[in-house]
């Protein structure tokens, strides 16, 4: 009989649930740490940070529309002449709309209660994840930190901004069981900018790959109807010819790291993106993997059909630092393990 009983120690003691790295064997966890270093270095070295393109032109049709314009007129007139108008015509008139009907401070409003919404409900999922009051604590404070980079990136790309909080209120909202409400928010997201179409593509994945058969259905439901809607709305500017010179190039990394870490620099930045993506991977909540999913795949597809989603995930990268102690507790005492298995002989 071979004993070897495994300890979880503290990460058992700092999470609710064992991570992901619980049993790994001694050489596993000595790669893994190496592997670890080396991209906090690399990355503090060699990727740069950069801000997410103001979106110009929303603010230009905003006007237009306050002054008893067509939307789709104003857009076809200025996309002639706009350098960014791949971007720009990307971005439906569903934000510009609901901006042009209120007045500012009632769009300031609307934005503040969603982003005391992710906020509330952030928090409670979050803060289950951690069975220490400190450390419910610390991911709540992140969260808020998050937030904080959301409302940041509003000044600058509204759109980005509103598909980015809905899109993680639609994750962590996300339960199961309980799916239809986070359909209808990340549908919303993708209403406002189609980036989040890979919002409901990849929650639609990963329910495929939990086994749940229902699950997957409603998230394609959502993804159906968002995609329609965009598909529409490229029809209605089909006409107008797109400028062939992009303003800004696309840097989907930088504008990540640039826009989680708002006004931190570039070398501690960097490896903070990298540290949250690892917290995440290896906590065995399953909203874990469905944020890593959401981060990979939205700088993957960046600048397809013109859509800047590398910004889609900013809100949830910030808390997943608060999964990292555990996690490095886990590999540490693993690569420090000098224990022997003890063999124990039974004679009947």
């Amino acid at each position: 009989m071979v004993a070897a009983p495994g300890r979880t120690g503290t990460a058992s003691r700092w999470l609710v649930t064992p991570d992901r790295l619980v049993g790994i064997g001694r050489v596993s966890a000595r790669l893994a740490l190496a592997g670890l270093l080396v991209a906090v270095l690399a990355t503090a070295m060699f990727v740069p940070t950069a801000i997410t393109p103001p979106e110009f032109l929303h603010d230009a049709i905003v006007a237009t529309l306050r002054h008893g314009g067509d939307y789709y007129d104003a857009a076809r007139d200025l996309l002639r002449t706009e350098p960014d108008a791949r971007a720009a015509r990307a971005l439906p008139s569903t934000l510009a709309v609901v901006a042009a009907a209120l007045p500012v401070w009632g769009l300031t409003a609307l934005v503040a209660a969603g982003l005391t919404t992710l906020l509330w409900i952030g928090g409670l999922r979050l803060g289950a994840l951690l069975a220490r009051s400190a450390g419910a604590l610390l991911i709540v404070s992140l969260l808020g930190f998050g937030i904080v980079a959301t409302a940041a990136l509003w000044l600058a790309a509204p759109h980005a901004a509103a598909a980015a909080l809905l899109s993680a209120i639609a994750v962590v909202a996300r339960a199961r069981g309980r799916v239809t409400a986070a359909v209808a928010v990340a549908c919303a997201a993708a209403l406002i900018d189609p980036a989040a179409l890979m919002t409901l593509a990849v929650m639609a994945a990963m329910a495929l790959l939990d086994g749940d058969r229902r699950e997957p259905l409603l998230w394609l439901v959502g993804l159906g109807i968002a995609a329609l809607a965009f598909a529409l709305h490229l029809h209605a500017l089909r006409p107008t010819p797109a400028h062939a010179t992009p303003l800004i190039a696309d840097h989907a990394v930088a504008r990540l790291i640039g826009a989680a870490f708002p006004d931190v620099p570039g070398a501690i930045a960097a490896p903070l993106v990298v540290l949250a993506a690892f917290g995440w991977a290896t906590v065995t909540d399953p909203l874990g993997l469905r944020v890593v999913a959401l981060l990979v795949a939205s700088v993957a597809l960046d600048s397809m059909l013109g859509w800047r989603s590398a910004t889609l995930a900013i809100p949830l990268v910030a808390p997943g630092l608060a999964l990292v102690p555990a996690a490095i507790a886990t590999l540490a005492r693993a690569a420090l393990d000098r224990r022997r298995i003890t063999v124990t002989r039974v004679t009947r």
